[in-house]
């Protein structure tokens, strides 16, 4: 295979991170964002490695800007054998009666729709791939999806941001179900807990100073662990938390 891995959400946080370790492991990455802006602080980085990279602007949301993206990731690079949908909903604070329609559909759509695009755009070449690794089956491709413990559960003040985390659960275990026994690995990743991004290491340095926040690097070391693993013992459904995280269920 083409050892292409493309990161929708390709930012300074866990995006960042996974195009990191990917690269550092021979992927060439394209990465994809809304704005190259955003995109600034991983490419750095990928400068710093001399990593084969491509920047691809990108609406995850857009059927059509996703359709063309992915054309041009497999005319320049090759067809992708790892997709990365690291993509939040927004929309924490709104009680029920305070969600506005039109913010659910549009927290909905980054949540969920977008990861339906962008798996729609790479499924076709992964199951027609020789497949790869050094299995006694081989894998076709992998499909990691960024998620949240809202993928579990609604609590107070998260019902906008619950209902696409809970959508996205579904389309993985969709995706593992239909295309798992053709050699497709989709994985839902549960990340509970807050993140070390440069905002949060600003804002919260105590918490960071607690190991209260997931270290991107270290999360990005079991995304590729999660595309290490054999079709004879994969895992569908992952949690993440630091080990100082106060977590319930």
């Amino acid at each position: 295979m083409s050892r292409v891995c493309a990161i929708v959400g390709c930012g300074p946080g866990l995006g960042g991170s996974c195009a990191l370790k990917f690269a550092q492991k021979g992927f060439k990455i394209a990465a994809m964002n809304r704005t190259a802006a955003s995109f600034a602080p991983t490419e750095e980085k990928l400068k710093a490695v001399n990593a084969e990279y491509s920047f691809y602007a990108m609406d995850a949301v857009d059927q059509a800007s996703v359709t063309a993206a992915f054309a041009a990731v497999k005319a320049a690079m090759g067809p992708v054998e790892v997709l990365i949908y690291n993509v939040g909903g927004g929309g924490f604070g709104p009680t029920v009666l305070e969600i506005d329609p039109t913010a659910f559909v549009q927290s909905f759509n980054l949540s969920c729709t977008g990861a339906l695009l962008c798996s729609q755009a790479v499924l076709p070449d992964m199951l027609a791939s020789e497949g790869a690794g050094s299995y006694t089956v081989k894998k076709k491709g992998t499909i990691l999806f960024s998620s949240a413990t809202s993928a579990f559960r609604g609590t107070a003040n998260t019902g906008q941001f619950a209902c696409g985390k809970f959508a996205l659960r579904a389309l993985s275990q969709s995706i593992a179900k239909e295309y798992g026994k053709q050699g497709i690995h989709a994985c839902h990743i549960r990340l509970d807990c807050g993140l070390d991004t440069p905002g949060n290491r600003e804002r919260y340095p105590q918490a960071v100073e607690a190991n209260k926040f997931g270290v991107t690097a270290d999360i990005a070391e079991s995304y590729y662990a999660m595309y290490e693993q054999s079709p004879l013992g994969w895992s569908n459904e992952i949690d993440i938390r630091p080990f100082q995280e106060g977590w319930t269920c």
